[in-house]
């Protein structure tokens, strides 16, 4: 797989949905997560320790004995954000940090982790850029796979060979872009809503701007921004307080110095009506974004933001969206509604597909819908079943290494505290009224930013809801339990 395929863009995902046939007499069947009492799912006893190195990098870790493995992750404020006047910088230094070190090339690098059993990743968005390793702890596997980790972080060859080929690649993908819908109104999205900020950069990079690119560019941007000061590492697994300390250290050990990069500059507030777009394309199916900046993630009011549009759009199919929109209307197979904090802002994003003669009906609906669930708020009902969804959730995604990976870097890269639980708690103090009010001081239902990418053709009304559309999308025989 090219390694460029992780690149961070929108995600745009649509899960299959399990549904559970109903039947006058209920034969024996599997019995719902929802159904189980909430007390049996005890909380693990998962401590964060976190401390800093001498130069300012700082390291967070979870101590799970339970698999003799460990997950390394170490990130860097080296996002496309940080491009300044040659698009595609941060992308192309990205690229090259595993094309080779001393001794070995990118086949080599490939072969040797897998030998040790080790999984390398990278990835990375408009803030930041993430490497990770997961390793066996015994030291004849660990110790090889950090050396060659921490090589690839701090010791890059960033060969003029290399370079070329990047670019190479760089340029195919920058190219392909427009030939996906959902890529393409993703980006015709960032410039609607984060126009003239660093953040509407495309994350690759621009043709003309990686063409330009050089060796000498490229390594001091690697100076500059992959240092130690401006390190985030996060562990865990099987290690000793000692084991981790001493991990961080090699890590720190193997960067170059310097200063801790400036934070970027947070999206100024739109002014004036909100830009919408159009992107004429042959397809059975348009793709639609409607698009608000939002809050940052340190903001006050970003739990209560979540937890509304949690409601009004997430990825469940009871959300206000997915109940008019698929469930009553039956115009989309998903809709969900995500929120995406960056270090200078953020975004609230509604993605969908329908039917091309549907696309106008869609908008609007969506945009009437918004409208009144900033009249009236969440229901109470609405609240205390999401809130309860939170807190399963919380249990569940705690079971394994990556989980708890994934929520500690999170605390790291936005420095909250030290508690896995910590948003969870936050928002079982909510009441609807804080979520009203706060979804009314951000949001404004005639300020959405719409991306249609599709073909123009003569619209037609939507078709009516269909009462009882909950339980007509189950077309089980009854009896039988979908999971």
């Amino acid at each position: 797989m090219n390694k460029l395929t992780c690149v961070t863009l929108w995600l745009l995902i649509s899960g299959l949905q399990g549904c559970l046939a109903l039947a006058d007499s209920e034969p024996p069947r599997l019995q719902s997560l929802a159904e189980l009492d909430e007390t049996a799912s005890a909380k693990r006893a998962l401590e964060i320790r976190g401390w800093k190195s001498p130069v300012g990098g700082k390291v967070l870790f979870v101590h799970t004995p339970e698999l003799p493995m460990f997950d390394l992750h170490v990130s860097f404020p080296a996002g496309s954000a940080r491009d300044g006047e040659h698009p595609g910088l941060a992308a192309a230094t990205f690229s090259l940090l595993n094309e080779g070190v001393s001794g070995k090339d990118l086949a080599a690098i490939t072969e040797t982790f897998d030998g040790l059993g080790a999984r390398f990743a990278m990835n990375i968005d408009q803030d930041q850029v993430s490497l990770s390793l997961r390793s066996l702890t015994a030291k004849d596997k660990s110790a090889p796979a950090l050396a060659l980790f921490t090589q690839i972080l701090g010791q890059p060859l960033l060969a003029e060979e290399a370079l070329i080929h990047v670019k190479k690649q760089l340029v195919e993908l920058i190219q392909a872009g427009p030939q996906n819908p959902e890529s393409q109104t993703a980006q015709a999205m960032n410039d609607l809503l984060m126009a003239g900020h660093p953040y509407a950069r495309p994350v690759l990079g621009t043709e003309p701007g990686v063409a330009a690119l050089s060796r000498e560019q490229i390594r001091a941007f690697h100076r500059q921004a992959y240092t130690g000061s401006n390190a985030r590492i996060t562990l865990v697994g099987d290690l000793t307080l000692e084991q981790a300390q001493a991990i961080s250290l090699h890590v720190f050990n193997r960067l170059p110095a310097g200063a801790e990069l400036a934070p970027v500059p947070p999206v100024p507030r739109r002014q004036g009506d909100a830009p919408s777009r159009h992107i004429e394309r042959a397809a059975s199916q348009t793709q639609i974004m409607l698009g608000q900046p939002s809050v940052p993630r340190l903001h006050p009011d970003y739990v209560a933001l979540t937890v509304g549009h949690t409601i009004f759009g997430g990825q469940k199919l009871t959300s206000r969206l997915m109940t008019e929109l698929r469930e009553k209307r039956g115009v989309t197979y998903g809709v969900h509604l995500k929120t995406t904090p960056w270090q200078g802002g953020g975004s609230a994003i509604i993605s969908l597909q329908t039917s091309p003669q549907f696309s106008e009906g869609v908008v609007n609906k969506v945009q009437s819908m918004y409208r009144e669930f900033l009249q009236t708020g969440p229901t109470q009902q609405e609240l205390d079943d999401t809130l309860r969804q939170l807190r399963s959730h919380s249990a569940l995604n705690s079971s394994s290494n990556a989980q708890i990976l994934k929520r500690l870097v999170a605390i790291n890269h936005y420095n909250l505290p030290l508690d896995l639980d910590f948003t969870i708690e936050q928002a079982q103090g909510l009441t609807t009224e804080h979520i009203k009010t706060a979804l009314n001081r951000h949001f404004d239902p005639d300020q959405w930013s719409v991306v249609t990418v599709g073909p123009t053709v003569e619209q037609q009304p939507l078709p009516l809801p269909i009462s009882g559309a909950t339980q007509s999308m189950c077309r089980a025989e009854p009896g039988i339990v979908a999971s």
